[in-house]
C-alpha cells in the first residue's frame, strides 16, 4: 500500500481506494479492530449525509478550511499512530473532536468531513431530504455502526466491488458496492436473501454516481444466509430469473 493502512479508513469508507489497495486494506481490517470500527462509523456518517439534499457551500467556506489547515500544528506520523493506539479510536469522529493532529493531507480531508457533517447536522445550505425515508437512513447507519457489524466481501468475479455489512444484534444487513455498472435498459438489479426456505426478495438497487450503492436489505438477516444480486425486469420479480451477478456468503 502507498500509505499506512491506518490512514486509509476514510478513503475505503467512501469507495475511493483503487483495487490494488482495496484487497490489502481489507486484510488489514481483519486484524485491526480499531480501523474496522472507524470504517463502520465513517460509513454510517456517509449514509446519513447521503440522505441530505445538496446546495453550493458558502463562498467563504473553502478559504476558511484552507486557513485552518495552514495554521493547524502537525505531529509526525509515528506520534499520530501512537496517539491512535492510546485513544483506541472508539468512534469514527472522536479523533476529530478530541484535538488530534493529522498530517497535512489528512487534516484537509478531516476539515472537509467536519464541514460536511456540520452542514448536515445544523441544516445549513440544505434544500431538503432525498426520497428515502429518514427511518431507513437511520437503520442503515445503525447497522454500519453496530459493535458486532461484520463486513463480508462478495465472491470474486462478480460485478463491481460489492460486500454486505451484517449485524446479528440488529438482525439486519446493508449491501454496499462501488464501481457497479448501470443495469441494462428496462432492467433493474434486485437483491435476494438465500436461506433454507429458498430465495427471498430483499429490494431493488439504484446505482449512484461512480457505481456506488448503499442499500438496506429488506427484512431480517441472521448472518448465516447468502445474499445475491440478479438482473431482473423493471419493477423486479417474485423469484430470480437470471444467474446472480453478485454473491455474498455471510456464513
Amino acid at each position: 500500500m502507498s500509505a499506512s493502512p491506518h490512514d486509509l479508513t476514510g478513503a475505503y469508507a467512501v469507495d475511493a481506494l483503487p483495487e490494488t489497495e482495496r484487497a490489502p486494506f481489507e486484510r488489514h481490517l481483519d486484524t485491526c479492530p480499531a480501523c474496522a470500527g472507524e470504517v463502520r462509523g465513517l460509513q454510517a456518517a456517509a449514509a446519513r449525509l447521503g440522505a441530505a439534499g445538496t446546495a453550493p457551500p458558502p463562498a467563504a467556506l473553502w478559504d476558511r478550511i484552507r486557513a485552518e489547515v495552514a495554521t493547524t500544528p502537525q505531529l509526525p506520523a509515528p506520534a499520530v499512530r501512537a496517539d491512535r493506539r492510546r485513544a483506541g479510536r472508539s468512534g469514527a469522529l472522536a479523533g476529530l473532536r478530541g484535538g488530534r493532529r493529522f498530517p497535512p493531507l489528512l487534516a484537509a480531508a478531516a476539515a472537509l468531513l467536519l464541514a460536511a457533517v456540520s452542514v448536515a447536522a445544523l441544516g445549513l445550505c440544505l434544500t431538503g431530504r432525498s426520497g428515502r425515508p429518514a427511518r431507513t437512513t437511520d437503520l442503515v447507519a445503525a447497522v454500519l455502526a453496530a459493535p458486532d457489524a461484520r463486513r463480508v466481501a462478495a465472491r470474486p468475479g462478480g460485478s463491481g466491488q460489492a460486500a454486505v455489512v451484517v449485524s446479528r444484534e440488529r438482525g439486519r444487513a446493508v449491501f454496499v458496492a462501488g464501481g457497479l455498472p448501470p443495469a441494462p435498459a428496462a432492467r433493474t438489479y434486485q437483491l435476494w436473501v438465500l436461506g433454507g426456505s429458498g430465495p427471498r426478495p430483499a429490494g431493488l438497487v439504484e446505482v449512484g454516481p461512480g457505481g456506488r450503492v448503499t442499500r438496506l436489505l429488506d427484512g431480517p438477516v441472521t448472518g448465516t444466509e447468502r445474499v445475491a444480486m440478479t438482473v431482473e425486469r423493471a419493477g423486479g420479480a417474485a423469484r430470480p430469473t437470471t444467474e446472480p451477478v453478485v454473491v455474498v456468503d455471510l456464513a
